[in-house]
């Protein structure tokens, strides 16, 4: 419960209390004093937690969709391990050029990484797997040092196109920087807005005790 509701309840339980006694029988109930400024201040308050809970909130966003993309961006770093094993794999190529095909699906899963597409670059990393077992079979080079290798590569490959696949969040890391850099910016604002309603709420107290 916010502060300003129980304080609210408070001030209109003292209220009744007052219209209760037998001076102010007939008169309308009156609120104590100082009670616009106790409000303004106590809904300082509430807006300046408000805004801490939406930079919270932003901030665990941000953490989501940082997250999701280092899933994506992982993909990225396999095809590259792959390309490596590929081209410099003892006995599995070193007398002819990368395969077309898969130097093809290397290129698509490069545009889909940089793209932060969690779906297509879980297709493109699946699609470089294939061609990539069809072309080792070709050579016969499973049983080479280079093909064990890029056998390996490949199980990570396809482990990490699975976890990307569902990371949703990956294209939208700069949205959600932007969304909480505005949530810091609202919270700044509300905290700088509490202690002048605080004071003018002190400054009509003391002028009763004063």
């Amino acid at each position: 419960m916010k502060i300003r509701t129980t304080a609210v309840s408070v001030l209109v339980a003292a209220s009744a209390l007052a219209a209760l006694a037998p001076s102010q029988a007939f008169a309308a109930p009156q609120a104590p004093p100082c009670t616009k400024k106790n409000i303004a201040y106590l809904d300082a308050q509430n807006d300046h937690e408000d805004a801490e809970a939406k930079v919270t909130a932003a901030e665990q966003a941000l953490d989501r969709a940082r997250a999701d993309r280092a899933k994506v961006d992982r993909l990225g770093e396999s095809g590259d391990r792959l390309y490596q094993v590929l081209k410099l794999g003892d006995g599995l190529r070193e007398k002819r050029p990368l395969d077309a095909v898969v130097a093809d699906e290397l290129i698509e899963l490069g545009k889909a990484v940089g793209k932060h597409d969690p779906v297509a670059s879980a297709d493109a990393a699946v699609k470089l797997a294939d061609a990539t077992e069809k072309e080792i079979k070709a050579d016969g080079a499973q049983d080479t040092v280079g093909g064990e290798a890029a056998a390996d590569v490949i199980k990570t490959l396809r482990s990490r196109a699975e976890e990307a696949r569902s990371a949703t969040e990956a294209p939208n890391v700069e949205a959600r920087q932007a969304d909480l850099d505005a949530a810091r910016t609202e919270m700044t604002k509300a905290a700088k807005a509490v202690r002048p309603a605080r004071d003018a709420y002190r400054n009509c107290l003391d002028k009763l005790v004063n």
